[in-house]
C-alpha cells in the first residue's frame, strides 16, 4: 500500500509539472521538435523497488534481480555477502540479500515474489562485483516469479524511476548538509563508501531513512 501511494504521488507530481509548464507557452509560439532525453535506467524492462533493488523482465522467465548503484555506494566496497538459497521462496518487499562492508551490513529486499532458481555464486568469492557492475555482472539471483504482472505495478521504471533516484540523491545531500562535500562527486554522483562517513548510531538512522523497507546491523569486531 505504501509503495502504491508513493508511485501515485510521483505520478501526480509529474502531471502537475506538465500542466504548469504548458500554460506558460504562448499560443502563438512556434512549434519546436521534441527532444527525447535518454533514460538512464538503461532498459524499459528494468523496474526498481523503492528499497533500491531491481528486476529485469525479459520475454521469457525467469526474471533477474539485483541491487542498484545507490545501494552499493551507500554500503561501500563489499567484503562479504549473504545470498538467498536456491529453491527458497522470496516475497516482494522482504529480505533477499545482505551486503557487508567492514562492521556494517545492509539487507536488501526482493523486488518481486517467486522461487529462486539460480544464484550468482560468483559473488561468494567476489562480492565486490556488485560494486563494479550492480546492474549487470553483479546480479543477485534469477527468480521464477509469482503474480509478476500485479507486482510490477508496485515498482518504478523509466522517467519516473530516474526522477525518484534523483530525489534520493538530493535527500542524501540534505542529510549531510553540515558536510556537503563528503557525499557528492563532481558531476552529482554519490561518493563510494557512504557508510564510512558515519558512526554506528548514525548508520542505523541513515538506513532507516533511506532504506525503510530493509534492515541494517553493526558488528562488534572486538567480540
Amino acid at each position: 500500500m505504501v509503495i502504491a501511494l508513493f508511485i501515485l504521488m510521483v505520478a501526480v507530481f509529474l502531471i502537475a509539472e506538465y500542466f504548469f509548464f504548458s500554460k506558460k507557452i504562448s499560443p502563438n509560439a512556434q512549434a519546436v521538435p521534441r527532444v527525447h532525453h535518454p533514460v538512464t535506467t538503461s532498459t524499459i524492462e528494468r523496474y526498481f523497488h523503492p528499497g533500491h533493488s531491481w528486476v529485469l523482465v525479459r520475454s521469457s522467465k525467469p526474471v533477474v534481480v539485483g541491487v542498484n548503484d545507490f545501494s552499493q555506494r551507500f554500503i561501500g566496497r563489499l567484503d562479504g555477502i549473504e545470498l538467498p538459497g536456491e529453491g527458497s521462496f522470496l516475497r516482494q518487499g522482504e529480505a533477499m540479500v545482505t551486503l557487508k562492508h567492514g562492521d556494517k551490513s545492509l539487507t536488501q529486499v526482493a523486488p518481486v515474489s517467486g522461487v529462486v532458481v539460480e544464484v550468482n555464486n560468483h559473488l561468494k568469492s567476489n562480492p565486490s562485483t556488485v560494486n563494479d557492475s550492480p546492474l549487470e555482472r553483479g546480479w543477485i539471483a534469477k527468480i521464477s516469479p509469482r503474480d509478476l504482472t500485479l507486482e510490477l505495478r508496485n515498482l518504478l521504471r523509466g522517467v519516473i524511476a530516474d526522477r525518484w533516484q534523483e530525489s534520493v540523491r538530493t535527500h542524501l545531500v540534505h542529510w549531510f548538509s553540515p558536510q556537503l562535500g563528503t557525499v557528492m562527486q563532481d558531476g552529482g554522483g554519490v561518493v563510494d563508501n557512504v557508510s564510512d562517513l558515519v558512526d554506528s548510531k548514525e548508520w542505523r538512522l541513515l538506513v532507516n531513512d533511506f532504506f525503510p523497507h530493509c534492515g541494517s546491523t553493526v558488528h562488534n569486531n572486538n567480540s
